[in-house]
């Protein structure tokens, strides 16, 4: 569907114009404040982590390793999030999740490898329930011939937050030396967000207790109760994107820091302006066509930018690949998002959207201790090229389900 005003006839026959569904309801507005203060949070720890473990004499591996315990919980678990969600509630499970990130947020101060290792991994429990909450509210109360365009959006919020909490993160901890106040003020943002969970209108027709969702069924346990098969082959696809996340990310301070590199807080800000600016601009246009146009395109995108990434040397070319890495995320993110909810089944859209998020964490999860082997290994270069390979994967795999993905979203969010 396009965004462009319907068209009906009244009894008369004279043709009215009906405007287009609301999109900015005070449902939407609070989930994209809760995304803000989320993922703030989860940025802030996520920057400050790697220099933090090696703080306290661990390395860079074993920094994979951390953020791997974070990935771990919340992809094993995702599944169960998913059915709580629909069979409980949206608002207690995106409510809980964010107390989780909150608390283990402030646990991470701690000085020990041992506390950071198991506190990240609880942590990891709550953003499972706010990814798979958050997901969930929002595809429920968005219009379905908006998808896109409020996937956009949403993601402007959660955009905003990376863009500027790395950059804080890293000026705050340059000017004090202190981890303990990034933990502290992370911590802050996760329990700011389960208070503003508690003003949502109810989302969602939950239809038992929270005790009630843990029962057994009595036609017993399967997968196609957890995992949501249609949503698979976009689940596929943002796995190609997700795995290159920790290289973009928590490595290129690292790398900076290696290379010499000082002020790399820029390169986080000026691709959050790069993402905020083109997902605005580009917001209702992505559901004026194919998916797939816009996954391919963002995927050779994302190519071009590994390749600025493996040349460079000093902050200006830093900046340019954070601008071209954001710009090929802002075409691809929504389609993706989209497209997983044109085939998901809007009764059980926690199933389908935990599955979808699942490969959130497992690209993560998956691409940290990776590019810190290839770090090991090939050096810095390495590590990039990896990702670019990852991204090309991506294209061919768009490619070969071109029949799937390359359908016009107009039949897709009929569909």
């Amino acid at each position: 569907m396009t965004n462009s005003p319907a068209v009906a006839a009244d009894t008369s026959g004279t043709a009215q114009t009906l405007r287009p569904a609301p999109l900015w309801t005070r449902s939407f507005v609070l989930l994209c404040i809760i995304t803000i203060l989320c993922t703030a949070s989860h940025q802030l720890i996520t920057v400050a982590l790697p220099l933090f473990v090696q703080s306290l004499g661990g390395s860079l591996v074993l920094a994979g390793l951390v953020f791997t315990s974070f990935s771990a919980t919340s992809f094993v678990l995702r599944p169960l999030i998913g059915h709580l969600t629909d069979s409980w509630s949206v608002r207690g499970t995106l409510l809980s999740g964010g107390a989780v990130i909150g608390f283990m947020g402030l646990a991470l101060a701690a000085p020990s490898l041992w506390i950071v290792l198991v506190a990240n991994a609880l942590r990891g429990v709550g953003w499972g329930g706010f990814n798979t909450a958050i997901a969930t509210g929002i595809a429920l109360t968005i219009p379905p011939q908006r998808r896109a365009e409020a996937s956009g959006y949403s993601s402007v919020a959660s955009t905003t937050a990376t863009a500027l909490a790395p950059a804080f993160a890293l000026w705050l901890l340059d000017s004090t030396g202190e981890f303990t106040l990034i933990f502290a003020l992370a911590g802050a943002a996760g329990l700011a967000a389960a208070v503003t969970t508690a003003l949502l209108p109810r989302i969602g027709k939950g239809a038992t207790t929270f005790r009630g969702a843990f029962s057994w069924p009595r036609h017993g346990i399967s997968l196609d109760m957890f995992v949501d098969r249609p949503v698979l082959l976009a689940s596929l696809l943002l796995l190609c994107v997700t795995l290159s996340t920790p290289v973009t990310f928590a490595f290129v301070p690292v790398h900076a820091r290696a290379v010499g590199v000082d002020n790399i807080g820029w390169y986080f800000v000026a691709g959050g302006v790069t993402s905020v600016v083109s997902r605005l601009l580009l917001g209702r246009l992505v559901d004026r066509t194919s998916r797939g146009i816009w996954i391919a395109a963002g995927y050779a995108v994302l190519i071009v930018g590994f390749v600025v990434f493996i040349l460079a040397q000093g902050i200006e070319a830093f900046v340019l690949a954070g601008v071209v890495n954001a710009f090929g995320q802002s075409l691809i993110q929504p389609a993706l998002m989209a497209l997983a909810i044109d085939r998901a089944d809007r009764t059980r859209m926690g199933k389908a959207m935990a599955t979808y998020s699942m490969f959130f964490r497992a690209g993560e999860g998956l691409g940290a201790p990776i590019a810190g082997a290839l770090v090991a290994a090939f050096g810095f270069p390495g590590m990039y090229a990896g990702a670019l390979v990852c991204a090309a994967v991506g294209l061919c795999l768009t490619a070969i389900n071109w029949h799937t993905v390359g359908h016009s979203s107009v039949r897709q969010a009929a569909g």
